[in-house]
């Protein structure tokens, strides 16, 4: 299938709580996109979901999914905001529905965007979608995304004991520790530089679109050959551009309704993050555990973004 596809494929990787959906967003308004939304990680929550089939009903980890999945499903099945869009049902996703759908041609787009999380490819490189591409990375400090993650997850799961003994990997049903001990985002950068993919990845970091977009956005359209316009800097605050995506319909509506989404769902510009980087003695001992892993490629991967000078 290489060389008959002349629209562009973008994809934007990121680990969570890095304003990617701000950015997914944002980016969304630039005529002649179409956009996906996190079909790898739907494809990487099926398979976690036909694991915990196949465990012990009395299983801690097993039952945790399939209360996650009751909950995705129930609020799938009602009448919702985006139910007139261009999602789909869960049941559609897994890595070779993703991979035929992004080769898959749009009629009257120029450009498809894929957001995605990093690690929910990470053991599936092989569904990257065979037509060229282009490969972007948004990364943040991890001590900010990892206690950003870990706050996010004490509300929703309305945790009641003490913060300091809670686990996020533990607590969670869908994180899993092993993608942030081998860092897969740096890890997905290296393979798509390495295997031709795309020898030129862009990268930039979140805390420098969010003070810097002026600088940083008009960089990184250039890098991707898409011109820029001053109107892209301010989009509109409505989630009516979020019914053009596609992606899975009971993923995006838990997202949003569990606080995951909401308020990038609702943003109309980048805001300046004006708060200090955390230090070491702000992370919890589960973040302790991952946290150093993370380092090395977050450094290498900051010297070769995109500036803002």
């Amino acid at each position: 299938m290489e060389g008959g596809n002349k629209q562009t494929r973008i994809f934007l990787w990121s680990w969570p709580r890095s304003i990617s959906t701000a950015v997914e967003k944002c980016l969304s308004f630039i005529d002649g996109v179409q956009t996906w939304h996190e079909p790898y990680t739907v494809a990487q929550l099926k398979d976690f979901i036909t694991g915990a089939e196949n465990e012990a009903e009395d299983s801690p980890g097993a039952a945790m999914i399939k209360q996650y999945l009751q909950t995705m499903l129930s609020i799938g099945q009602q009448t919702n905001e985006f139910s007139d869009g261009k999602f789909m049902p869960i049941s559609f996703f897994d890595y070779p529905f993703v991979k035929s759908s992004l080769e898959e041609e749009e009629p009257g787009k120029k450009y498809i965007l894929i957001k995605d999380m990093a690690a929910a490819v990470h053991d599936h490189y092989d569904a990257l979608p065979d037509v060229p591409t282009r490969h972007t990375f948004i990364i943040r400090h991890p001590y900010r995304f990892l206690l950003s993650q870990r706050r996010n997850f004490l509300r929703m799961l309305q945790y009641q004991g003490d913060p300091k003994e809670f686990d996020l990997f533990q607590a969670s049903p869908v994180l899993m520790e092993k993608y942030y001990q081998i860092d897969a985002m740096y890890l997905l950068w290296k393979h798509v530089k390495e295997t031709g993919k795309d020898p030129n990845p862009l990268i930039f970091d979140a805390e420098d679109i969010m003070n810097y977009p002026d600088k940083i956005l008009p960089k990184y359209l250039s890098g991707l050959g898409i011109p820029f316009d001053e109107k892209y800097l301010t989009w509109d605050a409505s989630e009516e551009i979020i019914k053009t995506w596609k992606g899975a319909l009971e993923q995006v509506i838990m997202g949003k309704h569990g606080g995951v989404f909401d308020k990038a769902f609702k943003s109309s510009c980048f805001l300046p993050n004006t708060h200090s980087t955390p230090q070491r003695e702000d992370l919890t001992p589960d973040l302790l555990r991952v946290v150093d892993n993370l380092m090395a490629g977050y450094e290498e991967m900051y010297e070769n973004r995109i500036k803002p000078e």
